[in-house]
């Protein structure tokens, strides 16, 4: 059965209800500076299988789609090098999936921190290292 944009945004409100109602945690420094020299093979692996809800409850998926290509009107494509809010660096990445984008400029929903998701402080570098990557693999290849 085919998802719509509607269907998504649904999802999404529900998503960002359940992350209003439960209490906000303060969030911890990262360990480690957001240097895109610090980032892994491993890391960018497990930051996948957060992305895609199979560890962390990552929920980046829902919004972003499966292919982190975005949703039109909902979510923007994390693969194209466009930034909408800052300079695509690791560090800026890792901000963004920390903080959330609370006022996004082409979307009607916002991004609540870690998309709703409870996630420790190197499970938000992993997601950002897996983004960090996939905007800029179309510049690494051939």
């Amino acid at each position: 059965m085919m998802t719509t944009v509607m269907d998504r945004g649904m999802m999404l409100g529900g998503l960002l209800l359940v992350a209003s109602a439960r209490p906000t945690l303060a969030q911890a420094p990262a360990e480690h500076p957001a240097a895109a020299d610090s980032i892994t093979p491993a890391m960018i692996a497990r930051g996948d299988s957060i992305f895609h809800g199979k560890i962390g409850g990552g929920t980046c998926y829902v919004c972003h789609g499966q292919d982190a290509k975005g949703t039109q009107g909902l979510a923007p494509d994390l693969t194209a090098g466009k930034w909408l809010n800052g300079d695509g660096s690791f560090g800026f990445i890792v901000n963004t999936v920390q903080k959330g984008v609370p006022s996004p400029k082409e979307s009607p929903a916002a991004m609540p921190p870690m998309g709703g998701a409870n996630l420790a402080a190197d499970q938000v570098r992993a997601v950002a290292a897996y983004v960090y990557s996939l905007s800029r693999s179309k510049t690494h290849k051939g």
